[in-house]
């Protein structure tokens, strides 16, 4: 029996790239451990790495290339080669080019994130402007809303330096366990943590103050902060006359919002507001930590996220050291993602409807109507897809967009997984793991990593950016950078930082950039910001100019969504709010995993024990949840972390997925992002039954 060798690679489950030690012998996974000997990694691990043996492993690996032979939707597949694969995309996508024009084909981009440019790449290559992404529900609205301000991408914040931070909906421990050890370390520093979370999670439980809003009314409590850092003049006079532009309206406006107005509509004490306003605008440096999405998934989000990222406006917080600051690249490679722009030349899918996401601008089309569009009710046709790791659960109503995908003339999907998704597919390409490929890694302070192929991949699944190189080649598609081979192509992407692939191969684990660009505080001194006014905007003047047209206001201004009429007729009681992190969960992939299906009964269904009571519900009973757009069956847990009122489901699964109660119309308009958080519902008991655990239960 040969030795037991440790391969140091990188967990691709979900999106924080977690180090890996993998114990490999005899070409196979024996055990997987948190890396060792790592500046980023404690040894730990969650317990979905925990679970990468179940996960690579799996009965549901697609392992060949296969061609659909029953009806779309039956997942009928036969074994092909991956020649006669590239022979049938080739074909049929050209067809589709020559009959309805490039923009016809989508080219989509799912979960992993990690092949992104190159996709972007060959949809430029192909013609088409219409690469979409998974962004279109998750991070982009939070973006867009910073862009909006701030006019460059996203700034995180400094946790080195910070005195406060205001942690804004993140829940580390349970989204983001990457993170969780400097979070843990802020306190004994003497920082003071202000937690704002619907959930009293266990991050926030940690925080030295908590506040707990209603799911969808962040936009109040940021506004209501604003009014106390203004009207107690705390805010920096200095920074806002020189360089913030919309200030006297935007004060205006926050007038509204006084404590006790924002407490009526939030949940949150008034005296906890006028706490956390002065500790953020005093007790300086301060940053905020967010979130890809908690906030942006309601109708006001883009709005909500406008109106919490303002108080570093406000309060001189912005590109200081220990508030958010501005990143240009502690290495260049990073620079890579950004230097690939999308083709342009034919207005996208989503342009007519969400104008503001273009003209901010955002490198992807919107794909929030992705279903209507392919059923018709778009510019022109969609009649394919081209995508990499398409999860059809990520839509409102998913159900129904999965039925549209089966109307496509062509559709082809590669997965790890036969996912639904992929049996409504014409074909289907095997994906490998992050297990089974080298991949690129880059972490802070200029560290960046080759992660070590643990095992060869199983079957004849490839490295989906090999596939697209290969693929472009055979359709005969230039781009320059795809022209060669997969590692001539990290080698161009590495070429700023000094480094190689084969030097990196030499130091397993990684090692820094040899160019390293330092970051250079307090940018708004040396240059106009990247905005109309050339100021931070607290107007946006972007999205000012859409306020006839779509009825989208500049300032960040809060709507009550409560005011709808589902809720206020009294039918549907209940705030229905779903995508909050379960530690083991991760979207709809981990549910096929016995480990962790076994843990818990599910779908959950969230109440607090006082709902419980006022409903005639017991723990563990079976309920069932009703919306005005459909109903789902699961099993009630009392959970006093969340508020009165408020129903929480986690997402995913097959036959009891809580976005089949959110439905299609439930948008905001300035994303088209859904409103997962804050829907309308009520419950209603059933049976005393305990019944089965995920794992007995079809997947």
């Amino acid at each position: 029996m040969a030795s037991v060798k440790i391969r140091k690679s990188s967990c691709g489950i979900c999106s924080s790239q977690c180090p890996l030690d993998i114990r490999v012998q005899d070409g196979k996974i024996r055990s997987v451990e948190g890396g060792k000997n790592n500046p980023f990694q404690y040894g730990g691990i969650c317990s979905k790495g925990a679970a990468s043996r179940q996960y690579v492993y799996n009965k549901e690996r697609i392992l060949y290339p296969m061609k659909r032979v029953g009806k779309k939707g039956e997942g009928k597949f036969e074994r092909i080669s991956w020649e006669e694969a590239f022979h049938i995309i080739k074909d049929r996508l050209n067809e589709l080019r020559e009959k309805y024009g490039p923009e016809s084909v989508v080219f989509y981009a799912g979960y992993p994130k990690w092949f992104r440019p190159a996709l972007l790449r060959f949809a430029n290559a192909f013609g088409s402007p219409n690469y979409c992404t998974e962004s279109s529900t998750c991070f982009q609205a939070a973006n867009l809303a910073w862009r909006s301000i701030y006019g460059n991408n996203i700034c995180p914040p400094d946790l080195r330096h910070t005195k406060t931070l205001l942690n804004w909906s993140k829940n580390l421990y349970h989204s983001a366990v990457d993170m969780a050890e400097t979070y843990r370390e802020l306190k004994d520093k003497g920082v003071t943590v202000i937690a704002v979370d619907t959930r009293n999670s266990v991050t926030a439980h940690d925080a030295s103050l908590r506040l707990q809003p209603y799911p969808g009314t962040d936009g109040a409590l940021a506004l209501a902060m604003a009014n106390v850092i203004i009207s107690e003049k705390l805010y920096d006079r200095e920074f806002v006359q020189k360089y913030v532009y919309g200030f006297e309206e935007y004060a205006e406006y926050v007038k509204k919002f006084s404590p006790k107005e924002a407490e009526q509509i939030t949940g949150v004490p008034a005296e906890q507001i006028v706490q956390a306003a002065r500790i953020f605008a005093c007790n300086k440096p301060s940053s905020i930590l967010f979130s890809a999405s908690s906030i942006v998934h309601h109708i006001n989000g883009v709005q909500n996220q406008r109106a919490v990222f303002s108080l570093l406006a406000i309060t001189g917080n912005y590109d200081v050291d220990g508030g958010n600051v501005c990143m240009p690249g502690e290495t260049a490679p990073r620079n890579e993602y950004g230097k690939v722009t999308r083709f342009h030349e034919i207005p996208a899918i989503g342009e007519k409807d969400y104008p503001v996401w273009f003209d901010l601008p955002c490198e992807e089309a919107n794909c929030a109507r992705l279903s209507e569009y392919i059923a018709g009710d778009g510019p022109y046709p969609i009649k394919g897809i081209f995508a990499l790791g398409l999860n059809h659960r990520m839509w409102p109503q998913p159900e129904k967009l999965n039925k549209e995908l089966e109307t496509l003339d062509f559709y082809v999907n590669s997965d790890l997984f036969l996912s639904d998704s992929s049996k409504a597919a014409d074909l289907v390409l095997p994906a490998c793991s992050s297990l089974e490929r080298e991949e690129l890694v880059f972490r802070g302070g200029a560290w960046v990593e080759l992660t070590q192929k643990a095992i060869e991949p199983l079957g004849e699944s490839r490295n989906d950016i090999e596939m697209i190189i290969d693929l472009m080649k055979y359709m005969g598609l230039k781009d320059q950078v795809l022209s060669g081979t997969y590692e001539e192509y990290l080698d161009y992407i590495l070429k700023p930082s000094g480094l190689t692939v084969k030097e990196l191969r030499k130091h397993p684990g990684g090692m820094k950039a040899v160019n390293v660009i330092l970051p250079e505080r307090r940018s708004w001194e040396r240059e106009p910001v990247h905005t109309p006014s050339g100021k931070i905007e607290l107007k946006s003047l972007v999205m000012e100019k859409y306020r006839e047209s779509h009825g989208i206001r500049g300032l960040p201004v809060y709507c009550e969504y409560r005011d709808a009429q589902p809720y206020r007729s009294g039918e549907y009681p209940l705030i229905l709010n779903t995508g909050s992190r379960r530690p083991q969960w991760f979207h709809a992939r981990m549910y096929r995993l016995p480990w962790l299906a076994q843990l818990e009964k599910a779908p959950l269904v969230q109440i607090h024990p006082s709902d419980g009571a006022g409903y005639g519900i017991r723990e563990g009973q079976r309920v069932r949840v009703v919306s005005p757009a459909g109903s789902i069956t699961g099993y009630a847990e009392y959970n006093i972390a969340q508020k009165q009122g408020v129903v929480h489901i986690y997402h995913g699964l097959k036959g009891a997925d809580a976005n089949e109660l959110i439905p299609e119309a439930w948008k905001d308009p300035v994303s088209g992002f859904p409103g997962y958080k804050s829907y309308f519902c009520r419950i209603e008991p059933g049976d005393l039954e305990s019944g089965m655990n995920t794992s007995e239960r079809e997947q």
